[in-house]
């Protein structure tokens, strides 16, 4: 079947995936209150006032975060985004391939959430003992607000099960893509697998934006996207310093702006920051950190910065993380060997799945190498792991990340947790008493 051809053929889907929703809501759909909408967006905009009322409260903080802070909040890109006339595309995970989505003209946004306010709406439908991150992300669907009403279809990887479902609940709703993971990365029939998914992919992108994704739109693409991880190795290289140039949450907001900002703008912030955290590294005004902590485990998500506000605001920092919201979203760049059509999707296949830790592979040493190497390069004191309820994938390998940092004399913490905030000071007395054993060894 030719390119025209698969569009028409869109077309009619398109229009019989709109039937099929509309009996879906007639007959099984959860409807949710406008007046309870609106209380609903009501507190998610309390949530992040307040989230910036505490970052903000931080000491010796560049002057460049102030445009992150204006994208977090949300309004702004919304906007923008509602004027754009091409398609939206969302995803949940950090295996959708970035290079396919910008390549046909569309816009990529992650859908991930951290805000406790969606959950309650959400467990009108869904489980209530599932993962808070699916929960929380769902809710945003049913309340109809937020980037979920902009995209015209969203990529679903598989790499739990709950990820997995929701992306067959999502379907209901909208024109949903399972991209769907092997459990090894491995073996050479798992890559060939994946790379089928990749192709797959590909055409369905095609067909959405009936923009054909050419050598030369892909090539830029990628070029596009090497330019970012560029600037994000030059922002964590300077992480680095001692004392630190910029705390753990600032640049936890720098990473998840660039999940949904214009990626040349994104760059270009960047860049500019970047340029200002060269010269802090003259002032002599900053204080040294004694407790230079690394982060891992299950992602945060914005505006769920509890565990990151408590850590923080007892004079310690968050040097380098090791979560699929933060570093390992933007670090390994596409590495294309031939420049052709098949060179370019074999390099874009091996970028997001040979170079992940993600613990939904069967192997798992790989993502402990990272976490061990990423504690010598920044010299951190301290690792925290937090681990989301009800989410087994991070829970299941504790014990083990648990044990090697132990062998290593590195000291360790392990918090348990959700998107609630009943268990705020129960963290706090934890994380004082971790910090004050730090400092007691230096």
């Amino acid at each position: 079947m030719n390119f025209f051809k698969r569009i028409k053929k869109a077309g009619r889907d398109f229009e019989i995936k709109k039937l099929a929703q509309k009996e879906f809501e007639r007959r099984y759909s959860y409807p949710v209150l406008k007046k309870e909408n609106w209380q609903v967006k009501e507190k998610l905009k309390e949530a992040t006032s307040k989230n910036l009322e505490l970052i903000r409260k931080a000491p010796h903080r560049p002057e460049g975060i102030s445009y992150y802070e204006d994208i977090i909040s949300g309004d702004k890109r919304e906007k923008e985004l509602q004027k754009f006339s091409g398609k939206i595309i969302g995803s949940f995970c950090i295996f959708t391939p970035e290079e396919l989505i910008h390549s046909a003209c569309a816009i990529p946004v992650r859908l991930c959430a951290g805000a406790y306010d969606t959950i309650s709406i959400a467990e009108e439908v869904l489980p209530r003992d599932i993962c808070p991150l699916v929960k929380s992300s769902f809710g945003f669907k049913v309340a109809r607000f937020s980037y979920f009403e902009l995209c015209d279809a969203v990529i679903s990887p598989t790499p739990c099960d709950d990820k997995k479902k929701l992306g067959e609940i999502l379907s209901n709703y909208l024109p949903v893509w399972s991209l769907r993971l092997p459990q090894s990365k491995e073996i050479g029939h798992s890559q060939e697998y994946w790379l089928r998914e990749i192709r797959i992919l590909k055409e369905r992108i095609e067909q959405l934006t009936c923009n054909k994704i050419t050598k030369k739109s892909l090539k830029e693409s990628i070029r596009i996207l090497h330019k970012r991880q560029e600037v994000l190795r030059r922002f964590y290289e300077l992480r680095k310093n001692n004392p630190p140039l910029i705390n753990g949450r600032d640049a936890l907001l720098v990473i998840q702006t660039g999940f949904y900002d214009d990626i040349n703008r994104w760059i270009e912030k960047t860049q500019k920051l970047c340029d200002e955290l060269e010269e802090r590294k003259s002032n002599n005004k900053l204080p040294l950190s004694n407790c230079r902590l690394l982060l891992t485990g299950a992602p945060i998500i914005w505006p769920n910065y509890k565990l990151l506000n408590i850590i923080e605001e007892m004079q310690s920092t968050i040097v380098i993380d090791e979560l699929c919201s933060g570093t390992r979203h933007f670090y390994d760049p596409v590495e294309v060997n031939e420049w052709t059509m098949d060179g370019m999707l074999q390099a874009i296949a091996n970028r997001y799945l040979l170079p992940s830790s993600c613990p939904c592979f069967t192997e798992s040493d790989d993502r402990i190498d990272k976490i061990l190497q990423s504690a010598e390069d920044f010299k951190v004191n301290g690792v925290i792991h937090h681990s989301l309820r009800l989410c087994p994938l991070y829970d299941m390998e504790l014990p083990k990340v648990s044990r090697v940092f132990k062998d290593k004399g590195i000291p360790f913490l392990a918090i348990h947790t959700d998107y609630s905030l009943e268990d705020i000071e129960q963290i706090r007395t934890r994380v004082e008493a971790f910090l004050e054993m730090l400092r007691s060894r230096t």
